[in-house]
C-alpha cells in the first residue's frame, strides 16, 4: 500500500511498534554484552546494570561488593562465543556452494557480474559485514534503496544494514520478514517513507513528529517494498518482530558462566591473602605525660575514655600500629586462654582456600561452557581424546554439526537472495529472470588437525578400515580445499596403495609374521618411487585412464606397479642370491642378502 501525507503524520505522532522497537534494542544490547570485547560499559550500560542487579539479589552485600571490585572489562564470556562464532563461520565453507542468475542476454549477464563485484561487493560482504551485523544487530533491516540522481543509462540500487533503534514504525507482511511498509530517521531530521510503490524523503521538526516537506520521491515499480528483516529466525513463535542469532537462547548460561568466573576469581585471592590467627599480645603502652595507655590497639584516657583525634577518629597505640605481618595475608587475634576457657590451640594458624569450593566453581566454569558450546554448534565438537570413537560417532557428529549449518545458512541465503533479486529488478527491469543462491550442504565442520585426533584415536581404538576411510577422505577434503588438483591425486592414490592406514613399522610386522606376501610388502615400502616411475613412463595418474571406468583404470595402474614389484624381485634375488656354480656367496654378499630379507 502506499501511505498517504495523512497516515505518515498519524505514523509520526502515534507510533504502533515503539514498544517492540525498545525489546529488539534491549535484546541486541544483551547479546552484544557476551559478544563484544568491551573495554567499557559503553552502549552496553543497560546490560551491565541488569546483569549486576541479578547478582545484587544474589549475594549479601559484603560479598556483592568484593564482586563489583572483580567486575572488570573486558569480560570473560565474549572470548566464549568468539570461538563459538569460529566454529559457525564455516557455513561460508561449503564443498557445494553455487550461486546462478539469468537475463535475457549475456550481455546483461556480464553487466551484472561486474555490478554485483565492484558496487555491491558480493558475496565478500556477506561473510564481513553481514556476518557481523548477525553476531550483534540480528533485528537489523536490509533496505534496498536508490541514488537521488541516476547518473548512468542503468539505475544504480545499493543496499544497507539499518539499525533497529532508527526505526519509527512498520508493518509486516504475514510471513513476519518483509514489510508493506517502513518509515525510518534520517540525519538532520530527515525521514525515509518505503512502501510497495515508491522510495520518499520528508523534511520533519527536530523532533521527528511533523512533516515539513516532501524531498524527494522515485517510484521503484518492484511491486512490494525494498526492505526485509535481516535475520529470518524468529525468537518464538509470538514475538516475530524478534529474531534470534546462534547465542540469543544461551544468554542466561552465558550470565551463569560470567558469574561464576568472577567468583572464581573471588576465592583465588585466598591463596596468596591467607588468614593468619594468632594469640592477642599484651600491650603495656603508656604516655608518661598524659597518662594514655593502650587498650587493644587503641588509646584510652586515664578516665578510661578513648583518646580522640582532631578528625574524630580514635587515637591509634603507637606501638600497636606498626605491627603486620611479614607476607601478605589477614591477621585475626584471638584471647589468650585462661584456666576457665582451656583453650590450647596451636599458637599460630593459616585459613587457607576451600579446596572443595574451589573446584566446584572450576568444575562449574567448565560444565557451563562445554554446554553452551554444545548446544550453539553441536554435538561432537568435545569429544575427549581418550575416548573411543566408531563410524557410528563419526556420522553422528558430522550429521549435528552439519545440521546447525544447514539452519544458519537459510537466513544467509534468504537475505541475499532478496537483496540481489531486489537490485536486479530495479537495474535491469523485465531483462532480469531469475536467480538461485544456495550455500551448499556439505561443510567442513572440522579443521585438519581435529580430524587427524580423530583418525589417530579411532586407529588406536581398532577400528575398520571402512571407519577410517571415513576419516582419511574427511582430512583429505579440508587440508587441501583450496588445492583441487593435489585433492584429486591423492583421492587417486589412495585407492591404489595397498595397507594405507598402517604405517611401515607395521608393515614390516606383519611380513615378519608371514601375514602378507613378498610382493604386497615391497609395494608397501617402496609405493612412492614406482608411483614416480607410473607417471614418468606414462602419464600423472589423475589424466591416466581418464575416459574409462573408474575401477578399470586404478586396475589397470595396479596392474603396471606390480610388475615394477616383480621387477625388483628380480633383480634383488640376481644380486644376493646363490652363484651359479652352487658355491657360497663372500661373506659380504652374505651380509647383504640378510639386509635384504630383513627388508
Amino acid at each position: 500500500m502506499s501511505l498517504s501525507l495523512n497516515q505518515i503524520n498519524g505514523i509520526l505522532i502515534s507510533p504502533r511498534k515503539t514498544a517492540v522497537i525498545r525489546r529488539a534494542v534491549k535484546l541486541e544490547e544483551a547479546i552484544r554484552f557476551h559478544t563484544d570485547t568491551n573495554l567499557s560499559n559503553t552502549n552496553i550500560a543497560g546490560a551491565v546494570s541488569n546483569f549486576l542487579d541479578w547478582v545484587k539479589g544474589l549475594l549479601p552485600p559484603d560479598k556483592y561488593e568484593v564482586f563489583l571490585r572483580l567486575f572488570k572489562f573486558p569480560l570473560y564470556t565474549p572470548s566464549v562465543v568468539e570461538s563459538i562464532y569460529f566454529e559457525l563461520g564455516r557455513v561460508f565453507d561449503s564443498r557445494n556452494y553455487s550461486s546462478t542468475y539469468q537475463f535475457v542476454s549475456s550481455t546483461i549477464a556480464d553487466d551484472w557480474d561486474y555490478y554485483r563485484l565492484h558496487n555491491l561487493n558480493s558475496p565478500v560482504i556477506w561473510r564481513t559485514v553481514g556476518w557481523d551485523k548477525m553476531k550483534t544487530s540480528v533485528n537489523s533491516i536490509l533496505v534496498v534503496d536508490l541514488p537521488t540522481e541516476q547518473l548512468t543509462d542503468k539505475p544504480e540500487p545499493y543496499f544497507y544494514w539499518l539499525d533497529i533503534a532508527n526505526v519509527i514504525d512498520y508493518e509486516l507482511n504475514p510471513d513476519g520478514v518483509t514489510f508493506k511498509w517502513l518509515v525510518f530517521k534520517q540525519p538532520n531530521f530527515v525521514i525515509a517513507v518505503f512502501d510497495d510503490t515508491s522510495i520518499r524523503t520528508y523534511k520533519t521538526d527536530e523532533a521527528y513528529s511533523k512533516l515539513l516537506g516532501l524531498l524527494s520521491e522515485a517510484p521503484h515499480g518492484l511491486g512490494y517494498c525494498p526492505a526485509r528483516f535481516y535475520w529470518s529466525e524468529a525468537l518464538n513463535s509470538k514475538e516475530s518482530d524478534l529474531k534470534r542469532n546462534p547465542i540469543v537462547k544461551e544468554l542466561g548460561n552465558l550470565d551463569w558462566l560470567l558469574f561464576f568466573t568472577i567468583s572464581k576469581r573471588h576465592l583465588d585471592l585466598y591463596a596468596p591473602y591467607p588468614i593468619y590467627s594468632a594469640y592477642e599480645t599484651s600491650c603495656e603502652f603508656v604516655n608518661e605525660e598524659s597518662g594514655a595507655y593502650c587498650d587493644h590497639g587503641f588509646l584510652r584516657n586515664v578516665d578510661g575514655t578513648y583518646s580522640v583525634l582532631r578528625d574524630g577518629s580514635v587515637e591509634p597505640c603507637p606501638i600497636c600500629k606498626d605491627k603486620h605481618l611479614a607476607g601478605p595475608g589477614s591477621l585475626l587475634e584471638i584471647p589468650l586462654p585462661d584456666r576457665d576457657t582451656g583453650d590450647m590451640r596451636n599458637p599460630v594458624q593459616i585459613t587457607t582456600i576451600d579446596d572443595k569450593s574451589l573446584k566446584y566453581n572450576v568444575d562449574e566454569c567448565n560444565r557451563l561452557e562445554s554446554l553452551i558450546r554444545m548446544k550453539i554448534v553441536g554435538i561432537g565438537g568435545d569429544i575427549s581424546e581418550k575416548e573411543a570413537m566408531n563410524v557410528s560417532q563419526v556420522i553422528a557428529t558430522f550429521e549435528n554439526k552439519i545440521s546447525v549449518l544447514n539452519k544458519l545458512k537459510v537466513n544467509f541465503e534468504n537475505a541475499q537472495r532478496f537483496v540481489e533479486e531486489t537490485v536486479c529488478r530495479l537495474r535491469y527491469g523485465n531483462d532480469f529472470l531469475d536467480l538461485s543462491i544456495n550455500y551448499g550442504t556439505e561443510f567442513y565442520v572440522y579443521s585438519a588437525e581435529e580430524l587427524y585426533k580423530k583418525y589417530d584415536l579411532a586407529k588406536k581404538s581398532g577400528a575398520s578400515n571402512a571407519e577410517l576411510d571415513l576419516l582419511q577422505n574427511q582430512i583429505l577434503e579440508v587440508e587441501y580445499k583450496n588445492n583441487p588438483m593435489l585433492l584429486q591425486r591423492l583421492l587417486v592414490l589412495k585407492h591404489i596403495e595397498t595397507f594405507r592406514h598402517y604405517s611401515v613399522e607395521e608393515v614390516l610386522k606383519f611380513a615378519s609374521s608371514a601375514l602378507i606376501d613378498k610382493e604386497t610388502l615391497l609395494l608397501k615400502l617402496n609405493f612412492n618411487a614406482y608411483i614416480d616411475r607410473f607417471e614418468r613412463e606414462n602419464i600423472n595418474v589423475i589424466e591416466f585412464g581418464a575416459n574409462i571406468l573408474f575401477d578399470t583404470k586404478i586396475n589397470n595402474i595396479l596392474k603396471i606397479l606390480k610388475q615394477y614389484v616383480k621387477e625388483t624381485i628380480a633383480s634383488t634375488e640376481t644380486a644376493f642370491g646363490v652363484a651359479d656354480d652352487g658355491s657360497t656367496p663372500p661373506a659380504s654378499t652374505k651380509t647383504q642378502t640378510r639386509a635384504a630379507e630383513a627388508v
